[in-house]
């Protein structure tokens, strides 16, 4: 169909961009599917931080930022990856509001030139919302790698829009993309966007407008007619709300659906997706031209090996102990020694020095040393091992590993109720529960959904580690890698029977299919692996000096005092000794039921990390290092036992309030609370007892 180029809007159909003066604001949409590279432009265009990924879900909310090296005031507002504007994921809901309500002044569609087809499919549906569009073709490098070109002059004929090419893992073509966003916002001429539907189609769809226009003149404004009139036939839940008193209409779409159907032989869903995906082909295939001969490709290769049916999940496996065993024990034998001498024979030994000099008092000295430096330092000794492990988890969340993971997985978790679109949550969560819980959004059936929430705690994130490493470190040195392993394979073995368990009970329901497209393999940047390991690891420090060091000042006073406001002797006089012998019971079944170890456990419901800090401030007073003393509060049967139970135990307050968020209900929410803490307190009661036998 041929472009039309025109200087007066005649149809809704027309759409048009109107000059702005200089100092108004203009707002711009960036659109596209997951794994489009799309957050990946967004840091390019602002020069924002936001977490990048290689799935759905990294950008479940909109996100804003002013454009840089740019001389007009352009907010860019990155909006959920979606595959389509049908409205049954928060993210569609989400993207299509944000462009029907707000009527941003351009859509920068990204578009993964390396999957084209695919990704047009979105772009025809944006085509009917009725707002100017500038298409970026992404990862043009891989495309190229193929020997394809791409015709951008063509494309613009068939869609009606410019195109930009880039690479934006690379950085490569953002200067011509924002020089093209300027041009688009100050263009004035409007163009018609070709209809990608046959007659036979076109024509019923058209009857929708006159019948509105007839009966409900109000609806014609707030709705392209495009866009309505395709909704309409797919008889779209959001648009079929507004007219559930109207007879007439449903009848006429019931008549128009008939037409469809008889026309293509098929349903109307099936032939709106069809005769969207021919267009599309012709299109593509009129603007690309190969130079050599496809030939099977070093990713496919590897993924003969790597999404093995037999091989997959133990590759996977391997992959993840030797991530553990290098982080934890190979990092942890140098790390954490040195961090500890620094600490204590050189800060602590110089702070001491100048609080003498100065003629500091006793307490003030204790809560400096025994309060904050081994309070803060505690949780800071762990840094080097994070580091590590977060720089392996996001290089193959960059290199398109943990999506193929997450494919593989699929077959696995149906077996126990979830997809494999749940193993996304899973993954983040290992570096915090919050945003793990967070991208549980992108999960379209509400069961499964819910049931993700309540498990992805279960699964250990980077705040539970520090405990890890220390009581391996302490009472398992020889094979401190694959304890910490096996912890990871307890948290996997408690979310499959959990999800099993609940599916069948609390939170019965019907299955959701699962979509994920597999992104090509790339070779992860230095920029973007080094800014996720930054925003993982810059929460522990955020956390030091905030709640930790807090935390820390209390812990001491506690710990520091009688009830009559007394100085102690001993930390066992203290009000937190009374208040620690007043829990412990509850802990004794568990073997670790001294009062240092009760504290330590009700201290982390504020942060996962205060349970080390809250030990190194209780022990502060005692003979020897740190270690020492810790290896005098727990036997090997208890210290597994007390791991095992930070490990399932309901999150950090800032993950159970986000939990509470995606989960909704009180209901549902009380009862997440109660089960993880009766799994946490049942797996470590039953650990201990075995162990204990075992081990003596």
């Amino acid at each position: 169909m041929k472009l039309k180029r025109i200087s007066e809007p005649t149809t809704e159909s027309v759409v048009g961009s109107s000059v702005k003066e200089d100092d108004m604001k203009y707002n711009v949409a960036l659109v596209g599917n997951p794994n489009s590279g799309k957050t990946t432009l967004f840091n390019c265009l602002t020069g924002s931080n936001l977490y990048v990924g290689n799935w759905p879900g990294v950008t479940v909310e909109k996100k804003e930022g002013l454009i840089k090296n740019t001389k007009e005031n352009i907010n860019l507002v990155d909006l959920p990856g979606i595959y389509s504007l049908a409205p049954y994921s928060m993210d569609e809901i989400v993207s299509r509001n944000y462009i029907l309500d707000e009527k941003p002044d351009l859509i920068i569609n990204i578009i993964d030139a390396s999957n084209i087809e695919r990704n047009l499919y979105l772009t025809t549906q944006l085509m009917e919302l009725g707002r100017p569009i500038l298409g970026v073709l992404n990862m043009m490098d891989v495309v190229e790698k193929k020997g394809i070109l791409l015709d951008l002059a063509e494309l613009e004929k068939a869609f009606g829009f410019p195109f930009v090419k880039i690479s934006a893992q690379k950085e490569t073509g953002i200067e011509e993309l924002i020089r093209e966003v300027e041009n688009h916002l100050k263009e004035s001429q409007l163009i018609i966007y070709p209809n990608v539907f046959p007659d036979p189609i076109k024509e019923p769809l058209e009857r929708f407008n006159d019948d509105l226009m007839k009966n409900h003149p109000e609806i014609l404004a707030d709705t392209p007619a495009a866009f309505r009139a395709v909704k309409l036939a797919e008889k779209d839940d959001e648009l079929m709300r507004q007219f559930a008193d109207d007879q007439e209409l449903i009848g006429l779409i019931d008549s128009v659906r008939d037409e469809i159907s008889e026309f293509s032989g098929q349903d109307v869903d099936s032939t709106i997706a069809d005769y969207r995906y021919r267009y599309i082909t012709e299109m593509v295939k009129k603007a690309s031209h190969h130079t050599k001969e496809d030939q099977i490709s070093f990713q496919d290769r590897l993924d003969k090996i790597l999404m093995n049916r037999f091989a997959a999940l133990p590759i996977f496996f391997l992959i993840m102990f030797i991530i553990y065993h290098v982080s934890i024990t190979l990092v942890g034998d140098v790390s954490i020694g040195l961090i500890e001498s620094l600490i204590n024979n050189v800060i602590i030994v110089f702070v001491n020095h100048v609080l003498s000099a100065v003629g500091a008092a006793d307490w003030l000295n204790s809560l400096i040393n025994d309060g904050i430096i081994a309070g803060v330092g505690a949780v800071l000794t762990f840094i080097p091992q994070l580091f590590v492990l977060f720089i392996f988890i996001s290089l193959l969340e960059d290199s398109g590993y943990m999506s193929r993971v997450a494919f593989m997985m699929d077959r696995v978790f149906r077996r126990f109720g979830l997809s494999g679109k749940s193993f996304i949550p899973l993954v983040v969560g290992l570096g915090c529960s919050v945003p793990g819980l967070m991208a549980t959004r992108t999960l379209e059936n509400e069961r499964e959904r819910k049931l993700t929430a309540v498990v992805t705690p279960f699964v250990s994130c980077g705040a539970k580690m520090p405990v890890y490493v220390l009581m391996a470190s302490v009472f398992f040195s020889a094979y401190q890698s694959v304890m910490v392993f096996g912890l990871y394979l307890v948290s996997l073995v408690t979310v499959f029977i959990s999800a099993f368990i609940l599916s069948k009970t609390w939170f019965k329901g019907a299955r959701s299919s699962y979509l994920l497209e597999l992104p090509p393999y790339r070779i992860p940047t230095l920029k973007n692996t080094m800014t996720q390991v930054w925003e993982r690891i810059k929460e522990f420090f955020v956390r030091a000096g905030t709640i930790i060091f807090a935390a820390s000042v209390v812990l001491w006073f506690l710990q520091s005092f009688t009830l009559s406001l007394n100085m102690v002797t001993t930390a066992d006089e203290s009000i937190l000794a009374d208040l620690g012998r007043l829990i412990a019971p509850i802990f004794t079944p568990l073997g670790f039921g001294n009062w240092v170890a009760s504290v330590s456990i009700l201290s982390g419901m504020a942060a996962k990390e205060m349970i080390i800090s809250t030990m190194s401030v209780l022990l502060s007073g005692a003979q020897g290092s740190f270690t020492l003393s810790v290896s005098h509060l727990f036997t090997q049967a208890s210290a597994f036992s007390f791991m095992v139970f930070v490990l399932l135990a309901s999150p950090c307050m800032a993950a159970v309030a986000t939990m509470k968020k995606e989960l909704g209900s009180w209901r549902d929410f009380l009862f997440a609370l109660a089960y993880q803490m009766g799994i946490a307190y049942l797996i470590a009661f039953i650990t201990y007892q075995f162990l204990s036998r075992i081990l003596g």
